[in-house]
């Protein structure tokens, strides 16, 4: 006969059980086989049962918040899921690889219960969270990106704060991005052809803008014999070696930076941008400009190396200007000299953006002309340009077109047919097309 009983009570009772007879099955991982085991034992020989739960699921779940994540268990590496988000013991959201975001059905039990768990899932890495480090940030296996808070600097009754990215290695390609309506298929073709010829650039926007997946796929159209060295830091999102018929058929380098508990120790993305030009590169990839690397990013451009990188900034100005912040860690001269450098240095500026439904654009695209007394000048070669967003029934709704209100200035392209460009192919760039629509 069963004995009904509410879900927390019985798990209070299965880790008493657990933890007074079968104590090295929690804390020896190797043992969790057995735990599972001691589980299923208990609640034959105790008949509970929980409303709405067959006894498999009852034993998974149980398992669940005693080896593994409890509810976050469930979300962790999803291909299609992109970022979880804890706002509260109470309040999960799932951020999905499409742009939806939708509230967990379920939530921990209390404050203590989610940091508990959180607690579990950051010990697994080698990191902490407590009162006297109530912040915590880091990378999980399987390419997850980490960043927890708990009180006091989150209020005591949401227990903690975290989020979780999931970097998943960029399935989208060139075609992808035109048929979605990020860009056209010139302004991708015209990226491209910068790219190849010697031109660098950055691409600019928020988190969850489509920065990395942008780069990642304008990357694919470099031909195979060209060398390319990418720089990361913690996690993989460049995903650019190609295999055929069990043979790499191009001339990829992937690096990563490596912290180390002894700062003397750490490589970090500033030492692998140095490190790179003794690899004869033919393109410099730097995942993400975000400290003294950009110093070494913007000298490796100026003497003549193509570099691209992604910033979290707005548009060209704001791009530069936050360029020039950080070369100034490193190097700290006149900040107008540093504008100006940056400038030269990339003078391409793309500025992707995730509009309200979720879509994810090209806003613009920026030439930076350096005039004769250092003073910058901007272009826009291309940009979106929004006709409608209204929000109907809890949806937006947003409308709008490409155009190409400008071409490039004929600095950009006399080192384009420096670099090689045909002249067919410069050509089709220098007519404007009006609106895309």
């Amino acid at each position: 006969m069963s004995n009904e009983i509410d879900f927390v009570s019985l798990l209070h009772k299965t880790q008493g059980y657990i933890s007074q007879n079968y104590a090295a099955a929690l804390a020896d991982s190797s043992k969790y086989g057995q735990l599972r085991s001691y589980i299923e034992k208990y609640l034959h020989d105790t008949g509970y049962t929980v409303k709405d739960y067959s006894f498999r699921d009852l034993a998974d779940r149980l398992y669940c918040e005693m080896a593994e994540y409890s509810i976050i268990t469930q979300y962790l590496g999803r291909d299609e899921i992109e970022e979880i988000n804890i706002n509260g013991w109470d309040d999960i959201a799932i951020t999905y690889t499409d742009g939806r975001i939708e509230k967990a059905k379920e939530h921990f039990f209390s404050p203590q219960h989610a940091v508990d768990i959180v607690k579990r899932l950051l010990h697994h890495s080698g990191m902490i969270i407590d009162n006297a480090t109530p912040m915590s940030q880091g990378h999980l296996p399987g390419n997850t990106r980490i960043t927890a808070l708990k009180e006091p600097l989150v209020d005591d009754d949401r227990g903690i704060s975290v989020s979780i990215r999931l970097l998943h290695p960029s399935r989208v390609d060139m075609v992808q991005i035109v048929k979605g309506g990020n860009a056209t298929k010139k302004m991708i073709d015209f990226l491209c052809m910068c790219l190849r010829y010697g031109v660098s650039f950055v691409v600019a926007g928020a988190t969850s803008s489509g920065k990395t997946t942008l780069l990642n796929a304008l990357l694919t159209s470099i031909p195979d014999n060209k060398r390319i060295f990418t720089i990361e830091s913690g996690s993989r999102e460049l995903s650019l070696v190609k295999v055929k018929d069990g043979e790499v058929i191009n001339n990829v380098v992937h690096t990563l930076s490596r912290p180390s508990d002894n700062p003397t120790y750490d490589i970090t993305q500033e030492d692998l941008v140095v490190a790179s030009l003794r690899f004869n590169p033919d393109i410099v990839v730097v995942g993400e400009m975000r400290d003294t690397e950009a110093y070494s990013a913007v000298e490796a451009s100026l003497t003549g190396h193509t570099v691209v990188s992604t910033i979290h900034a707005s548009a060209a100005d704001a791009a530069h200007m936050r360029l020039a912040l950080l070369c100034q860690k490193r190097f700290p001269i006149n900040f107008q000299t540093s504008l100006m450098q940056a400038g030269q240095a990339f003078p391409l500026v793309v500025y992707a953006h995730k509009l309200e439904d979720n879509s994810r654009k090209i806003m613009d695209i920026s030439e930076c002309v350096i005039l004769p007394n250092g003073e910058r000048e901007y272009h826009t070669l291309f940009r979106y340009h929004i006709t409608k967003n209204e929000l109907k029934r809890g949806k937006y709704k947003i409308e709008g077109y490409f155009e190409q209100p400008e071409i490039m200035s004929d600095n950009l392209k006399k080192k384009l047919l420096q670099f090689g460009v045909p002249q067919n192919t410069l050509e089709q760039f220098l007519v404007k097309e009006g609106d895309f629509k």
